[in-house]
């Protein structure tokens, strides 16, 4: 089991994350290469929000926005078309 699981893992069972959700995710490929780009909820609602980059054991947060909806999956999916651009095509997971 990897680390990063097993701290993901407990993290999510802490009290204070119990209302963040997951909205769209887009799994980008090269190979045997993967990267991640996750919007996320932290308050379980559309706004704030934020946009999650993963890439190996890095994990970045390269957007977030408390008031203007629909800007996290916007800008997602216009990561994920750069990622299609330098060979990480991406699928989007629903």
């Amino acid at each position: 089991m990897s680390a990063l699981f097993v701290l993901v893992t407990a993290l999510a069972s802490e009290p204070a994350l119990a209302g963040v959700e997951q909205g769209d995710e887009y799994i980008c490929r090269n190979g045997e290469m993967e990267r991640r780009i996750q919007v996320i909820y932290p308050q379980g609602a559309p706004l704030p929000c934020e946009v999650h980059y993963l890439k190996g054991s890095d994990s970045k947060v390269l957007w977030r926005a408390q008031n203007e909806a629909g800007y996290c999956e916007a800008k997602a999916e216009e990561f994920a078309a750069k990622q299609a651009s330098l060979y990480f095509p991406c699928e989007k997971n629903q």
